[in-house]
């Protein structure tokens, strides 16, 4: 149905391509720049009509032309000519370049089009063909290093897990921080969809930016500060990426586009895990728990035949028996070598692939223009058992009613379906309940995680449900066979239909007066069905589960726009809009699952419920927001622009009294060129200053005390939430100053914009605890003031250009830091997050930046000594809470570079984070637990263990030169270094497993007499990265003649490749996840990041 849809689409946008007949002739010829270069892309047409085409990699073209015909010629950058084709059969071309002329059209708020030169605030553009470079899945992840001030996260997962964007660092400490999403001038939903935390959800969800085709974008650009988006209000306060996406384009006549990439995917960063041991704890723990030998082996007796020997299947620590190939009787009743196996982690994973197919057909002239693209993704991640298909359809047409009467149709469908979308693995890596051996046979696990009835795996201690193929002991890893039996046996799909739609009217009244209408909609139907599989015969009692939940999403948008420009004299020119925009938000959500089990095994419906199926649960939610906006601008010789922007907004998060309010801004922009007499190396000198005021409405319901429905004893009642809303809450209100430089260089070879920010948030919106004799645990309040501060540096230059050859280069750089000027009285500190009952937090404190880690530290003596204690452990020093760290970056940026020779092409991209900590579960407990190479130190003596003997006391005493009779000696001591109470040296021996697992262990806080640090879970988030890389060949135009094809591009490419530099161990630095600045500063456990590598083919006809 789809393909025939498609079909006659294709051939109904065939038939509209009504042609002229006239005589005809071929002319060939080469476009040049002033000293001889080939122009690449110049634009080659025939006046007055649809027929044209593009020079090739060499400057050459080849068109058909009526033989009276005037051919236009024209690139970005140069004059334009216009020359008679005649009798000529060549008609070469040098184009001279146009560097007084540098207009650039740029995409400002309400998506009013504006001359860059005007604008006094700064605006990031990154291009279409920047984004599909490295054929991303989603345009979000391919802004990473392109724009300064611009953070990009994205989620571990793979294609369908969200990515977050973050420009100019905190605005809300507790609140949204995403900026707004405007496709084609109309505001699309940019949900936060994805978790933050195992404990709510273990799906390691998406967000609608992945809706988005790279494919289907011709450019972004980016609004920054507060006066580049206060006539957005308060959904655009953490600034606003404008998307315009790809139209037919005129001198080209139909045409067609097929791009298709393939993309392996595979684990990109891999821990660093020691093989030299197997599961164990210490040796105390061992014999006295286990009944284990010094050595951590259990002793079996006769099995088969053989002196049969086991390690403890079921401890978590890695301070076991070396793994030296001995025969063991293994936990699922087979002898197996005990071994080593060093790409377990490896095995854990799969190769994934990215498959995507893109079809477009455009066309346009003077008064039609359009563009139909179809887009096939099919992705496979490197997390077993999940995969996803993606169907999008993009047409947007401009049609010119009447000379003065236009209208903009945009339409994008979007079809998907994810199956078992990635877990996070929180309870395999970051979990005591949880951790793996190096000894594992993972294809073991593979085979035992259900029975060969299709069951679930049969514990030890339950064997009754199938006494043959029960696993032998207790093992630890049975959160990895839980995982297993969810990807691979039960099923999770999601199912969603988006419709993004606009509609425009653009009437011009009168020469300087224009009137534009317009009419959006967002609209999302979405789907989740789990079916859980029965994981024992239905004689043993009722399992698996059924569940069905449906949630809709839909947002209507509306703007009406009324501009004037007027030229008053010849040195001053003057234009002013006014207008009104609304949105109206709807969620509604309905879930019903079953409940105790199914009746029938595997029958998946709310009918095989064995218990009453309770009540469904549901909830609607509403949003409303609208705005009087307007603007005033004034140009002074073209070379110094005014700009002035007011809107009064009405949110209806906010209480009455309190959800209207008005903000304005301006902006100055100086054209020191046009201004000055610079010198002649100075292309373009622009300098700017603007202030704007922006505010951030209460999220919904914040001001209200919401209820939810409940029955007792069969009569209904309602109950308030926990958290009680405040109807005195205001917005939170953003004053922000913006200065900023743009220059141009050496006949625009070299560039830089440069941008410093200050702006303060004032009436920061925090959920304060509140005692629980008020009926609720929490408020919302205005609780404070917070200052946030940075500068954005953006560099490009053209180091070379010849005939053959050109390089070009940008880099950016972004510094952002804040500081939490102040609190309401009796508050000195908010805490953000809570991090095992206290052992860290982080926080933010007046006078100091958001994001601050504080713990405890090991104690030392005025000479900065360590303290041990008398078991031989470091002291903790609970009397101090200390600042360990900040989660936040203090810098972030990129550098791309673009090659070409003759028809090659070689981008790169290399971005960075700097400053900044992380806060590593996963390497913390992962030490405790002995998984890591770097706790071999002090295990023997080939790692520098201490060698001693055990007196009849029960005292570690060091061996020397040697121990007495009979004595065995170990040589896994560990002296920490420091000084005891009495002030002398510590000679205290523990053995190194004692060690790890007291020092790493879970929880450290006052009262806990613990002697772990968490110093020990924070870590410098520093890294360099080789973000893209793409090598492509542009065919010869002989070649592209035999297809008829105006282009034919195939490449390589590669994406998250590698790490040229980083601070955090076994793990990548980006695998936080979550929306908030907070979650992201936190890793406990998700799953691999990914590095994809592949082939592109672009065909154009």
């Amino acid at each position: 149905m789809k393909r025939s849809l498609f079909l006659c689409v294709s051939l109904l946008l065939l038939c509209c391509q009504v042609m002229l007949a006239q005589e005809k002739k071929a002319i060939t010829g080469k476009i040049q720049d002033a000293k001889g270069n080939p122009i690449i892309g110049a634009s080659i047409q025939e006046k007055g009509t649809t027929n044209g085409t593009t020079s090739d990699a060499d400057g050459n073209y080849k068109l058909n032309v009526s033989s009276n015909a005037t051919v236009i010629i024209s690139s970005v950058g140069y004059l334009k000519q216009e020359l008679p084709a005649g009798s000529h059969a060549v008609l070469n071309a040098r184009l001279d370049d146009d560097t007084k002329g540098l207009s650039e059209v740029v995409v400002t708020a309400m998506g009013i089009k504006k001359d860059r030169r005007k604008v006094g605030y700064a605006i990031s553009t990154v291009s279409g063909e920047d984004i599909v470079k490295s054929s991303p899945t989603n345009f979000a992840s391919a802004l990473y290093g392109r724009a300064a001030g611009v953070k990009i996260q994205s989620a571990p997962g793979g294609g369908t897990s969200a990515v977050n964007i973050k420009i100019r660092g905190l605005n809300s400490i507790n609140g949204d921080n995403q900026p707004l999403i405007v496709v084609d001038g109309v505001p699309i939903r940019n949900d936060i969809v994805n978790n933050s935390g195992y404990w709510s959800d273990t799906r390691i969800r998406g967000n609608s930016l992945l809706d988005i085709n790279p494919d289907n974008i011709a450019d972004i650009n980016i609004l920054k500060g507060a006066a580049a988006t206060a006539l957005y209000g308060s959904s655009g306060s953490n600034g606003v990426v404008m998307i315009t996406t790809k139209r037919g384009t005129k001198g080209r006549g139909l045409g067609v586009d097929v791009n298709y990439s393939y993309g392996v995917e595979q684990v990109g960063v891999t821990p660093d895990l020691q093989t030299t041991y197997g599961p164990g704890y210490d040796r105390a723990t061992n014999k006295s728990s286990f009944g284990a030998d010094d050595d951590g082996w259990i002793h079996m007796g006769t099995i088969d035949g053989k002196d049969a020997i086991r390690p403890i299947f079921r401890a978590y620590a890695q301070f076991g028996p070396k793994m030296e190939g001995q025969d063991v009787y293994w936990w699922d009743g087979q002898f197996r070598k005990y071994v080593s196996h060093k790409n377990n982690w490896k095995q854990f994973y799969r190769n994934g692939y990215s498959s995507i197919a893109n079809v477009a057909i455009s066309n346009a002239s003077d008064k039609l223009t359009y563009r139909f693209s179809y887009t096939r993704n099919d992705y496979q991640g490197v997390q077993i058992g999940g995969k996803q298909q993606k169907n999008t359809f993009n047409f947007n047409t401009t049609y010119k009613i009447t000379p003065k009467l236009t209208t903009d149709i945009v339409l994008t469908y979007v079809n998907e379906k994810v199956h078992n979308r990635p877990e996070q693995i929180n309870r395999v890596t970051s979990n005591y309940g949880g951790f793996f051996s190096p000894a594992d046979y993972m294809d073991v696990y593979m085979n035992k995680y259900k029975t060969s009835k299709g069951y679930k795996y049969v514990k030890f201690d339950d064997t009754s449900k199938d006494p043959a193929e029960a696993i032998k002991y207790s093992i630890r890893a049975y959160d990895y066979m839980d995982f297993l039996w969810k990807q691979l046996e039960n099923s999770y799909d999601e199912r969603s239909n988006r419709l993004l739609s606009s509609i425009t009217l653009s009437y011009e009244i009168a020469k300087d007066l224009k009137l534009r209408g317009r009419i959006g909609n967002d609209f999302t139907g979405y789907s989740a069905e789990t079916m859980n599989k029965a994981e024992f015969p239905l004689s043993f009692g009722e399992s698996g589960a059924y569940s069905t939940n449906n949630n809709v999403y839909n947002i209507v948008y509306g703007d009406v726009l009324l501009s004037y420009n007027k030229q008053l004299s010849k040195n001053i020119g003057f234009s002013a809009s006014a207008g009104y925009q609304a949105r109206r938000e709807e969620n509604r959500f309905v879930g019903i699952g079953t409940n105790g089990g199914l009746t029938q095994e595997n029958w998946f419906s709310l009918n095989a419920s064995k218990n009453p199926i309770s009540a469904s649960s549901t909830y609607r939610q509403y949003y409303q927001q609208d705005g009087l906006f307007g603007t005033v601008s004034f140009d002074y010789k073209n070379f110094l622009f005014l700009e002035g922007t007011g809107r009064y907004e009405r949110a209806s998060t906010l209480a009455p009294g309190n959800n209207a309010y008005f903000y304005p801004s301006v902006s100055a922009s100086l054209e020191l060129t046009k201004a000055l007499q610079l010198p002649s190396f100075v292309d373009y000198s622009k300098l700017r200053l603007s202030y704007g005021e922006v505010a951030t409405a209460a999220g919904l319901y914040s001001s209200n005390v919401v209820y939810s429905g409940y029955t007792m004893n069969g009569v209904p009642a309602l109950l308030p939430q926990s958290a009680y809303g405040n109807n005195n809450l205001k917005p939170e209100r953003k004053h922000e100053v913006e200065v900023g430089w743009e220059t141009k260089l050496l006949n625009n070879r070299l560039g830089f914009d440069v941008s410093y920010y200050n702006g303060t948030i004032k009436g920061q919106i925090i959920n304060l605890t509140i005692p629980s004799s008020t009926g609720a645990n929490s408020i919302w309040k205005n609780v404070g003031d917070l200052n946030n501060y940075g500068l954005e540096v953006a560099l490009n230059g053209t180091p070379v250009t010849t005939r053959n050859f050109d390089w070009n280069m940008r880099a950016t750089l972004g510094y952002n830091r804040n500081k939490l000027k102040s609190l309401m009285p009796g508050m000195d500190k908010l805490v953000l997050s809570n991090v095992d009952n206290g052992s860290l937090l982080v926080t933010a404190r007046v006078g100091e930046a958001a994001g601050d880690i504080m713990g405890y530290k090991r104690k030392q003596d005025a000479q900065g000594n360590y303290m041990i204690d008398s078991k031989g452990y470091y002291i903790i020093d609970f009397d101090h809470q200390v600042k360990l760290g900040n989660i936040q970056a203090d810098l972030t940026g990129g550098l791309a570079n673009t090659l070409r020779y003759k028809n090659w092409n070689l981008d790169f991209l290399i971005d960075f984070r700097w400053g900044g900590q992380m806060i590593s579960t996963s390497n913390y407990y992962g030490t405790g637990a002995g998984m890591y190479k770097s706790t071999l130190a002090g295990r023997d003596a080939e790692h520098g263990g201490v060698a001693y003997y055990v007196d009849g006391s029960g005292k570690n005493v060091a061996a020397g030169s040697g121990a007495p009779a009979g004595a065995k000696v170990y040589h896994d001591g560990v002296v920490l270094n420091g000084l005891t109470a009495d002030g002398k040296k510590n000679e205290t021996i523990i053995d190194a497993a004692s060690y790890y697992l007291n020092t790493y262990s879970w929880g450290s806080w006052p009262g806990s007499g613990s002697s772990s640090t968490y110093e020990g879970a924070v870590f410098d988030n520093n890294f360099i990265k080789f973000r893209e890389l793409s090598l492509n060949y542009t065919m010869p135009v002989k070649l592209r003649n035999k297809v008829k094809a105006q282009n034919l591009t195939v490449g390589v490419f590669g994406r998250n490749l590698f790490y040229l530099y980083k601070t955090l161990p076994n793990l990548d630095p980006e695998v936080g996840i979550g929306s908030s600045f907070v979650s992201q500063g936190i890793e406990s456990g998700t799953t691999a990041a990914s590095r994809t590598m592949g082939v592109n083919l672009r065909l154009s006809f």
